[in-house]
């Protein structure tokens, strides 16, 4: 019987074999190694990382429009803390510890000259619907080769740091979809700009 060639759109729906594990654990680490990640605030779930948008021009619902060279926010959870909040009601924990990262994330944008300024926030997660919540912009991601990649890569990560371990890959509604998110600058700050914080440090400086 002649087996089937998988394709990436198969592989996209799936996770990494865990015999990749101890190859992806270092790569996990030089990634955020490489990128500068910067934890939010000292305690946090979010993290951030400052860059230059490469893609086709993106309009948001509020009008911002981000264009090709436009700085912008990408957005990181640390797993680790993640994994910590992963208990009975974490997702409630979660939210409120993602709250808190953006209202500091809101008061650090109102402090910074407009040229080092994000014009707007991004992230790509598996969890859209947690992110709605919090107020981001959720969109289905593109179905080309490297968010199919990338999709496969969060599916490893997510299978690593849940408590579940892989089992968690089968829970919740399209738990395991790629969504794409955004959050305008405008938007961050009217959301989070009047929240009122406690120990809420400082984004580092890159």
């Amino acid at each position: 019987m002649r087996r089937r060639k998988r394709s990436w759109h198969t592989l996209a729906g799936s996770a990494p074999p865990g015999w990749l594990e101890p190859i992806l654990r270092p790569i996990e680490r030089l990634d955020r190694w490489r990128r500068r990640i910067n934890p939010i605030r000292r305690g946090g779930l979010l993290g951030l990382e400052r860059v230059r948008f490469r893609g086709e021009p993106v309009r948001l619902r509020d009008g911002t429009l981000v264009k090709a060279g436009d700085l912008i926010g990408e957005l990181h959870f640390d797993n680790r803390r993640a994994r910590e909040l992963a208990a009975p009601g974490w997702q409630s924990a979660g939210i409120r510890e993602a709250r808190l990262d953006l209202a500091v994330l809101a008061a650090w944008s109102k402090r910074q000259p407009v040229a080092r300024r994000p014009v707007a926030y991004h992230a790509e997660t598996l969890l859209g619907a947690f992110a709605r919540r919090a107020g981001f912009e959720v969109r289905v991601a593109p179905n080309d080769f490297m968010h199919r990649l990338r999709a496969w890569y969060l599916r490893a990560l997510l299978a690593r740091w849940s408590p579940q371990g892989r089992a968690r890959l089968d829970r919740g509604h399209r738990a395991a979809r790629l969504s794409v998110l955004w959050l305008s600058e405008g938007s961050l700050r009217d959301l989070y700009g009047a929240t009122k914080r406690r120990n809420a440090g400082q984004v580092p400086s890159q």
